[in-house]
């Protein structure tokens, strides 16, 4: 009976104080908050940590979607701290290396960031007015074609031209008036849209990155303190679970090698382009080489994309040897891609990224299906991992069918002998 009126109080008392903080916080509007909304979550689910699996498992789940939460609402706030990390985890194997060769590690960071600060701020006074320069060009060419092939299909010889095949002239004048010419303006409308949100997205990103001082800061701070971060990381794991650092461990080679080839090849590819479609006279050859570099890293879709791009420009551009500058693009592209993709980075990245073509395409279609270009950027990478893990299941499977099948004939020999009397 005590028992009873103890319980009944207590569970009173607790609903009480639940309505109660529960129409304070939608009173005040706190409770719209993330904020206060992970402060309770943790604040009531963290004391049970240890008696519950599932409570452990809530609780990391609220604290991935925190998270996630707080890197989409700060968005471009972060943008420097993201920056400086990816940075320094490509440099951290070139400044350790200097670091063996007797090298302090800060004066190793601080050589490799002044001389990639000197390499930014020649390209950005160098190639950067260039690109404008022929972007805005292109820009002005497609809007003048634009204008003039509205002007044509609006023209009294474009209809006499279509009642000479035998079209009647009034019914067609009425399809393009109604139908096509809308379609059209909008089409055209919708390119240069993208053209001038290209243009002002490059402009508005190189002057962030050009006046942001914190940058090169934090990249040496975070390229200094790499084998810091490195071993806290691998002594909290090292204790707990030595299989996920493994698995991290492999999942970082995989990523560096990828991503640091990628940069090195968007590179050379951009800069051995540029300088091909200049020798062979192809407009905007800046502008087109630097595409081709971009999109170096989309497997397939990359090279055909560029190409397509470059014979369109250059069909705009209507210079006076159209076929000789489409020719040049077909083979300087194809050729960059051949040399890149059959000889080189095999060398490179050997067997760790190698996909079958089918499982690429799928992987390029599903990602840039669900996470647009930067998923077909990330396809590739992601798939070699998700592989990795597949293959590590197709080993411990057939680890374990070889065992069982190991110790099936030793029962049987076993079930074999004449039972004793």
């Amino acid at each position: 009976m005590e028992k009873t009126r103890k319980v009944i109080p207590n569970a009173g008392v607790l609903l009480i104080g639940i309505a109660g903080i529960s129409a304070f916080g939608v009173t005040t509007g706190l409770f719209s908050s993330p904020l206060i909304l992970i402060g309770i979550t943790l604040f009531l689910l963290f004391p049970y940590r240890r008696r519950s699996y599932l409570i452990r498992r809530l609780i990391i789940l609220a604290i991935l979607l925190f998270t996630l939460w707080l890197l989409g609402d700060m968005g471009f706030a972060l943008l420097p701290f993201v920056l400086s990390f990816f940075i320094a985890y490509l440099l951290d194997p070139l400044v350790s290396r200097l670091q063996r060769g007797k090298f302090p590690r800060w004066l190793a960071a601080l050589l490799i960031i002044l001389l990639l600060a000197g390499l930014t701020a020649a390209v950005s006074v160098l190639i950067f007015p260039t690109v404008f320069s022929q972007l805005d060009q292109a820009i002005k060419q497609a809007s003048s074609l634009v204008n003039s092939a509205t002007s044509f299909l609006e023209s009294r010889k474009f209809y006499r031209m279509l009642s000479d095949f035998g079209l009647p002239q009034d019914k067609m004048k009425e399809i393009m008036q109604t139908e096509f010419m809308p379609k059209l303006e909008a089409l055209f409308a919708t390119v240069l849209q993208a053209l001038l949100s290209l243009l002002t997205g490059l402009s508005g990103l190189a002057s962030q990155l050009i006046n942001v001082i914190l940058l090169p800061i934090l990249t040496f701070y975070f390229v200094k303190d790499m084998p810091v971060l490195k071993d806290t990381l691998r002594e909290a794991l090292q204790n707990r679970n030595r299989k996920i650092l493994y698995n991290l461990e492999r999942i970082n080679f995989i990523l560096r090698k990828y991503i640091g080839w990628q940069i090195l090849a968007a590179i050379m590819i951009g800069a051995t382009s540029s300088a091909l479609f200049m020798l062979f006279g192809v407009p905007y050859p800046v502008v087109l080489g630097i595409l081709c570099g971009l999109l170096n890293p989309i497997p397939i879709f990359g090279s055909l994309s560029s190409m397509l791009i470059a014979i369109v420009t250059v069909l705009v551009a209507n210079p006076t040897d159209v076929w000789a500058n489409i020719t040049a693009i077909i083979l300087i592209i194809n050729g960059l891609h051949f040399i890149n993709a059959y000889l080189i980075e095999p060398r490179i990245l050997g067997s760790h990224i190698g996909l079958h073509p089918i499982v690429l395409l799928a992987s390029l279609f599903i990602f840039g299906h669900f996470f647009g270009f930067l998923g077909l950027l990330t396809a590739v990478p992601a798939t070699a991992v998700l592989m990795m893990f597949y293959r590590d299941w197709i080993t411990k499977t057939n680890n374990s069918q070889s065992a069982s099948s190991a110790d099936a004939p030793a029962v049987a020999k076993d079930s074999d002998k004449p039972a004793e009397v």
